[in-house]
């Protein structure tokens, strides 16, 4: 295969990066050339630290987090100028002509790319289901940005339906009774929202869970049916492996906190097999916790959103009968039926929609001939 496949990513939140690599991991098992970028490489360096250092403020404080999205900005003037044209010249030299963008930060990069090649063609992959901030600041600054490619929404605001997904492990759900009962209570990839406020209530009303932590710091060794896990804290998503490869972050259960350690997982994110035993997932409705609840038929319980386009979200998962809010739960007495409803929806309809990636490929083969 001479056409690669350039999947643009992005590690402001795991929700624009880990769905390119699962979709990369897609692309190659059908014998597609495909290679991963991630933005944030492109900036310059003190900018890149900023995202670590606002990663941390909006873990500590989710209003912070939420009201940064109405700072406005353009993100051109955080781009190192030696890093942007060394990389459109490789680009161009290599002949690279494929493009998927989860990001609406590189489509500043594939309009410069597209001055000098006309015949790039890429999608602008939409993984939430109304504009998420870098798509907003683009169409700030340029109302018209998409008509030189194809937009592809995973989600269908308007009557609020799901319209492709994305497959994380190309096995089918597990049913009800081979699940564990349990509950995996997260904040996304940066640990945001009402999550960690979830957690006692909960274990009172009777569930065992499993919570994602964000820092050694979120650990309690003393609680006995509590199961706690983590990324490594220490992982970027802008880092390649030793291979010059972006991986999945490294992933571990924390038995104690004072030894802690991580294993890279290869084909799909480490917490997707927990989460797919599970009977249902706390979360704010992220792009990821989205595509992760249809692919595995684990129901979310919707937390507060990040931003209007996670309301939109909500909206959706709750129309379909996908997730339900988590005051609305409540108001069950945290009803096991509940879940059991959700997911059997969740089963019902997920092989309704067709893999994201399935498609894309079926389009290259129709370019190339092949069917």
């Amino acid at each position: 295969m001479t056409n690669l496949i350039t999947i643009l990513c992005s590690g402001f939140g795991l929700g624009f990066y880990i769905p390119g690599l699962l979709i990369e991991r897609s692309l190659r098992n059908m014998g597609y050339n495909v290679d991963v970028e991630v933005f944030e490489n492109l900036m310059m360096e003190e900018k890149k630290l900023q995202t670590d250092v606002s990663r941390k403020a909006y873990t500590a404080n989710f209003a912070v987090a939420k009201a940064s999205q109405r700072i406005p900005g353009d993100i051109r003037q955080s781009l190192d100028p030696f890093k942007k044209k060394d990389l459109i010249g490789r680009w161009e030299r290599e002949g690279r002509s494929r493009f998927i963008s989860l990001s609406g930060h590189w489509v500043h990069i594939l309009d410069e790319l597209k001055d000098r090649n006309n015949s790039i063609q890429a999608d602008l992959l939409y993984v939430d289901s109304e504009l998420s901030p870098s798509w907003k600041q683009l169409r700030k600054h340029k109302p018209n940005y998409a008509e030189c490619y194809r937009e592809i929404g995973l989600y269908d605001p308007q009557i609020k339906q799901t319209l492709f997904r994305i497959d994380v492990d190309g096995k089918e759900p597990l049913p009800i009774s081979k699940r564990n009962a349990r509950l995996v209570v997260h904040g996304g990839g940066w640990g945001i929202g009402t999550f960690r406020e979830a957690v006692d209530e909960l274990e009172q009303a009777g569930y065992s869970l499993d919570v994602v932590a964000y820092g050694p710091d979120e650990i309690n060794d003393d609680s006995s049916d509590r199961r706690y896990f983590m990324n490594d804290p220490d992982w970027r998503t802008w880092q390649r492996s030793d291979e010059g490869v972006h991986t999945f972050p490294p992933f571990g259960q924390i038995i104690n906190r004072k030894n802690m350690e991580f294993q890279f997982c290869r084909e799909h994110h480490g917490l997707y097999k927990v989460l797919r035993e599970a009977a249902a997932v706390i979360s704010k409705p992220g792009a990821g916790a989205l595509i992760d609840s249809l692919s595995s038929s684990t129901p979310l319980i919707l937390l507060d959103p990040f931003g209007p386009h996670e309301e939109v979200n909500a909206d959706i998962w709750v129309a379909e009968g996908f997730g339900i809010r988590y005051e609305a739960w409540r108001d069950t007495s945290f009803d096991k039926g509940v879940l059991e409803r959700l997911h059997h929806n969740l089963v019902v309809k997920r092989k309704q929609y067709p893999d994201y990636a399935a498609y894309f490929a079926k389009g290259m083969s129709q370019l190339e001939g092949r069917i």
